[in-house]
């Protein structure tokens, strides 16, 4: 995270959600500046990605 941080001009945050056959399909939740991304996201997702409160779980969940 750190890294993207220093390199990247802009960022964009990805989710994935499952359609009602479980399909999954990429969701863009958010696209800004980096420093506006990571000092100030415009989505709780993106917060809680930031923050580490998101996406802890994926491995324990059964996504593919």
């Amino acid at each position: 995270m750190q890294q993207a941080a220093r390199v990247s001009e802009r960022t964009a945050f990805f989710t994935a959600e499952a359609d009602d056959k479980g399909v999954r399909h990429g969701r863009l939740v958010e696209f800004d500046n980096t420093a506006s991304i990571f000092s100030n996201p415009a989505d709780k997702r993106t917060e809680g990605y930031i923050t580490g409160r998101f996406g802890a779980s994926c491995s324990r969940t059964g996504w593919r």
